[in-house]
Formats: C-alpha cells, structure tokens, sequence
C-alpha cells in the first residue's frame, strides 16, 4: 500500500513538472489591415484600415484553450456627393482555442467563439449629422501560425472572421482582420 502511494506521488509530481515547464497562460498584442464589406440591397463596397488587438487566453490541455480579446477594427468611410457615412467597430470576443503542434517551436491554432461587436455609425449629408451605435453578437473564428523564439515569446500570423457585424433592413457589415503579433506565455 505504501508502494502504490509512493508510486502515486512520484506521478504526480512529474506530471505537475512536466505541465509547469509549458507556459499556460498568455497575452498577446497584435496589428495588422482590417477589412470592412457593406452589402445595401445589390452594392458592394469593400474598405481596409489598420486594426490592432490585445487578447489573453489559459491552455487548459496542451491542445485545447480558451481566449478574450478586444479588437478595434479601424474605420471605415463612404463618400458620395455631400454624403458620408462612416462606421467605427470594436469587438470582444470569446473563443476556444486548438492548437497542433507541428514542431517544438511552429504552432498551427484555431479558434472558435462568439463576438460582441458595438458599431459607431457616423452620417453626414449638406451640413446635418447624425450618430447611432449599434451592438450585434455573432459567432466568430479564425486560424493562425505561431513560431516561439524563446520558450515564453512568440511571433504570431492570424486570421479572424467576426462575421456580420450590423444586419438589418437590406443592409450586411461584416468585418475581418489579418493580424501580426507578439505572443508572452507565462
């Protein structure tokens, strides 16, 4: 009996070793082109801006974690005649990640979650604004590569897809961002 206690702890032991010399929890800071795609009935119009992003995120299994972020994903603006019309959206999201490891130091991840996006809607036309804020919730996901230079540092090469971030009355804002970063385990 004493033997398989012993045998027991020593397991444990290694085992909790073994998970402290993998950095579970993270932070990452990120820049890159967002892309906004309005759809109004037939029309099309597509606008890039910079986006940034800081998210954090636990591994809770060497494969299988979960992360928040925030991303602001630029801004986007349509002039015609005296009219213009701007949108300003930022999103929280929250998502699952995986991640296989093809090498020690190369990652592949993807994750799947949900966003909540709040819209700043911006409308000028001969001398008149007007501002509205909208707030959608929507599923989002993305994919990305990581190569880790030092065993709690890593470069980072992401897509994220928000899906539609505005829907109503004929009219479709999705939003997407490509980002590089900086990635600290700890």
């Amino acid at each position: 009996m004493k033997r398989t206690v012993l045998v027991a702890a020593a397991a444990l032991i290694l085992c909790n070793v073994a998970l402290a010399a993998e950095p579970a929890a993270y932070v990452s800071t990120s820049i890159g082109s967002a892309e906004q795609k309005l759809s109004i009935d037939d029309i099309d119009v597509s606008k890039r801006d910079t986006a940034f992003q800081i998210a954090g995120g636990y591994r809770f299994a060497p494969n299988a974690g979960i992360e928040l972020g925030y991303t602001n994903l630029g801004k986007g603006t349509i002039s015609a005649d005296d009219a213009t019309v701007s949108s300003r959206p930022q999103a929280f999201h929250l998502a699952v990640t995986g991640t296989w490891n093809a090498s020690p130091a190369f990652a592949v991840t993807g994750k799947l979650g949900a966003a909540r996006t709040r819209t700043r809607l911006e409308a000028s036309e001969a001398g008149f604004s007007v501002t509205e804020t909208e707030t959608h919730s929507s599923p989002m996901f993305g994919i990305g590569v990581s190569y880790r230079f030092e065993p709690d540092i890593a470069a980072v090469l992401e897509y994220q897809n928000f899906g539609k971030i505005i829907k109503g009355d004929g009219a479709d804002l999705k939003a997407q961002v490509v980002l590089v970063g900086i990635r600290y385990s700890y």
